[in-house]
């Protein structure tokens, strides 16, 4: 159990406004850990409480190992990945620091009792990331490195959340984009669970993209314009799908999102209502965050 106070004065004219934080750590500081924060402090709107880089500036953080004050006291952390030092920090009007805490993250691997086995994950904790794993071990025909749900059998994975040891090592795991907790797993072909640690996954967030309703003839050439709310990461696409169909439809065609520009595609050769989608990737699963009604009328007229 660890605390520390500090008060920061702000002058307006000749008024004088004090405001205090306080910041306690209750958990085990572990690198990829989750730790309880209680706190005080003004809970102005944008005040939050996680950790920085030791010694940075006000308006610095680590992604991912922050709360929002107005999301409850205590505030629930996921450490990140990588050992070392951090700053703790509440802090208010996007970069005033009211309180500072120096804290060590110890390292996260595990290893197998004969030493044969380890896993040492790097990266941060976010939910539709993907969590570099470096690993050794006998690197045996099935062999994966992968999260499981917690407590459950050597039989057991998160779908998308693995790989196989034959790609070499680091390995490299998407995250669930929901987040929660799981188990780092090393396991055989043979379902022999070697090294194992816990994680908690931080829930992701999808971006929200605009399109605007279109209409064209069938098989015509299209051009999508996009605006600045779309990512244009890789993995992303552009879906035709029907009008109502389930998000993994993309029966009328789907092309790459470009880095810059309107997205060219073709229009469906059946006249009727389609849709627009735009899907981004996360952890090998396709999500739509944005549609727009796409109608399709005969050729030629």
């Amino acid at each position: 159990m660890r605390a520390v106070l500090a008060v920061l004065f702000f002058l307006f004219g000749s008024a004088v406004l004090a405001q205090s934080a306080s910041l306690t750590v209750s958990g085990d500081l572990t690198a990829g850990a989750q730790v309880q924060v209680g706190w005080s402090g003004p809970n102005g709107a944008g005040d939050w409480i996680g950790l920085a880089p030791a010694g940075s500036e006000g308006s610095a953080w680590v992604p991912g190992a922050y709360a929002y004050a107005n999301a409850g006291n205590p505030a629930i952390l996921a450490l990140p990945t990588a050992a070392g030092a951090y700053e703790l920090r509440y802090v208010t009007g996007g970069s005033a620091i009211l309180a500072a805490l120096p804290v060590t993250l110890a390292p996260l691997a595990a290893a197998s009792a004969d030493g044969s086995v380890s896993l040492s994950p790097l990266g941060g904790l976010i939910g539709g990331e993907a969590l570099r794993v470096d690993w050794t071990g006998p690197n045996g025909d099935g062999d994966w490195v992968g999260l499981a749900p917690v407590g459950s059998a050597g039989s057991s994975w998160v779908p998308g959340a693995y790989a196989y040891t034959s790609g070499g090592s680091p390995a490299s795991i998407p995250l669930p984009l929901e987040g929660g907790a799981y188990e780092l797993r090393y396991v055989t072909g043979a379902g022999t669970v070697r090294a194992s640690l816990p994680l908690t996954v931080t829930p992701g967030t999808l971006p929200v993209v605009t399109l605007a309703a279109m209409q064209a003839q069938a098989g015509a050439q299209i051009s999508v314009a996009l605006g600045p709310d779309a990512p244009r990461a890789a993995g992303d696409y552009l879906y035709i799908a029907r009008a109502g169909a389930g998000a993994q439809d993309y029966s009328g065609g789907y092309v790459t999102i470009p880095a810059t520009g309107p997205v060219s595609i073709a229009a469906p050769q059946e006249p009727g209502d389609w849709e627009l989608r735009y899907v981004v990737t996360r952890a090998g699963a396709y999500h739509p965050v944005g549609s727009a009604a796409l109608t399709v009328g005969p050729a030629g007229k």
